[in-house]
């Protein structure tokens, strides 16, 4: 009588819920005993097996999405909050620049300190294969603070879809984010390229990032503007890259990338202007709708291309570019169209002294992180690296004719800039550039204590630079 009640009270425990059992191994000592007492066959202990397995699979399957489903905040390189699963994902972000800037030659242009740039941003994703992005200026008096704002489908990496305004896809330098360029500013070349617009987007890579592009259909008048009476017809800019030898090549050639972008666009005369900066940020090239005594009265088109090249080899990283603008038709008030062209070019390369090793990541430059992270408790002493770049910038002689004033505007400038960075940590940098810039023909600055005209042919300056991710 004893025993048949100590079989009754097992099966009762077996048909329990499952949130009851102990686990597996105490399912299988209680199949076990029961078949050893004859109170089951073999044929429904492997029943009651099955059935007590498929409960296990379900409650470790409901456990799993109960987690995937809770919120978690973490930070890494930024805070980031979202669903284990990362099905939905937002993070909190932001840079800040601070430069010092010091001439030389005792310019009229003051010294000064400077907030280069303090931008925050959003970004994230939802439902898994939609990804954003927000980002807003918060220096400067422009009322032009907006910089990135669009949606990108990336459900597939070889057909990704973006909508919105980002920078459009031209040139190696362009596309490198502000935080991972190994100089202060970017080249002169930068002034030619298209920047950020409002458009579409196709774009993706295929084959282990051995072949990325990105072609697009933009508004044609650079960042979100509320002039609506423009004629422009849309701008069309599309980048291809290659790393022709990633699968097959010798490893020390794995990682060369070549590629080339093209832009065509009709401009509105309104939107005919341009500024070219050294390094330094002095401008000494400009065109405006308004060209010496004549108006711009029609302007056919601008098509833009480039050639980039670049290559990493373990603590070395080599760049170069070449860009040039063709302006068609040009037609100021008494004159006859014209066409002219502007060309630049530059040369590159960053070598990490403590052994680093750059890399080329979505076509274009990524972050450096310090194998030793600066610290003074341990005697950890960050990452140093060593940049060089010379490059030069030239406009046909009919702008001297036509479109600027001499003095004010040089048609022909080269620089040399040496960099050098401190890389406390992943997000924390200091750079110190000096760049020697000269002019073809003597630069028109501004007036001295006396009031006299000031022109140089040559300019000599310091940035120096601390910089903050977070």
């Amino acid at each position: 009588m004893i025993k048949l009640f100590q079989i009754a009270f097992f099966c009762l425990l077996l048909l329990m819920p499952t949130a009851m059992h102990a686990g597996p191994l105490a399912d299988q000592k209680l199949l076990d005993f029961l078949k050893a007492n004859g109170a089951l066959t073999e044929p429904q202990a492997r029943e009651i097996k099955a059935t007590l397995d498929q409960e296990d699979k379900q409650a470790l399957q409901l456990k799993a999405e109960k987690e995937a489903k809770e919120v978690r905040v973490r930070y890494d390189e930024g805070l980031k909050i979202g669903l284990q699963d990362k099905s939905f994902e937002l993070g909190i972000g932001g840079l800040i620049q601070a430069d010092y800037l010091m001439f030389q030659n005792s310019y009229p242009i003051d010294n000064d300190f400077d907030i280069r740039r303090g931008r925050l941003w959003l970004y994230g994703r939802i439902f898994r294969d939609f990804s954003y992005r927000l980002e807003a200026e918060l220096e400067g008096s422009s009322s032009n603070r907006l910089i990135d704002a669009y949606i990108n489908y990336d459900g597939l990496p070889w057909l990704q879809v973006r909508m919105g305004q980002f920078k459009e896809p031209f040139s190696f330098e362009q596309l490198t984010a502000d935080k991972n360029l190994v100089f202060t500013e970017r080249s002169m070349g930068f002034y030619l390229t298209p920047g950020r617009d409002v458009g579409l987007m196709l774009h993706g890579s295929l084959y282990d990032e051995a072949i990325m592009y990105g072609v697009g259909v933009f508004n044609g008048d650079d960042t979100d503007a509320d002039r609506r009476s423009q004629k422009d017809e849309k701008q069309v800019t599309g980048r291809l890259v290659f790393k022709p030898l990633h699968h097959w090549g010798p490893d020390f050639l794995k990682t060369l990338q070549v590629g080339g972008s093209y832009s065509a666009s009709r401009l509105d005369t309104s939107d005919f202007s341009l500024k070219i900066k050294t390094p330094a940020r002095t401008t000494f090239f400009t065109v405006q709708p308004r060209a010496k005594f004549h108006m711009t009265e029609e302007i056919d088109d601008l098509n833009r291309c480039g050639f980039e090249m670049a290559y990493t080899l373990g603590p070395v990283a080599l760049m170069a570019e070449y860009i040039k603008n063709d302006y068609g038709s040009v037609k100021l008030s008494d004159t006859e169209p014209f066409d002219f062209s502007l060309r630049s070019w530059y040369a590159g390369m960053l070598v990490m002294l403590t052994g680093e090793r750059p890399e080329l990541k979505g076509g274009v430059l990524g972050k450096i992180r310090p194998i030793r992270d600066f610290n003074m408790r341990t005697g950890g002493w960050g990452a140093w690296g060593l940049g060089c770049m010379y490059q030069q910038f030239e406009a046909e002689k009919i702008v001297y004719e036509s479109l600027v004033y001499e003095g004010n505007s040089v048609r022909e400038a080269n620089s040399l800039t040496v960099a050098l960075n401190w890389y406390l940590n992943s997000m924390v940098r200091f750079s110190l550039n000096y760049s020697r810039s000269r002019f073809r023909d003597p630069l028109f600055l501004g007036n001295d204590a006396d009031g006299n005209a000031y022109y140089r042919d040559i300019e000599h300056a310091w940035m120096a630079r601390l910089q903050l991710e977070f």
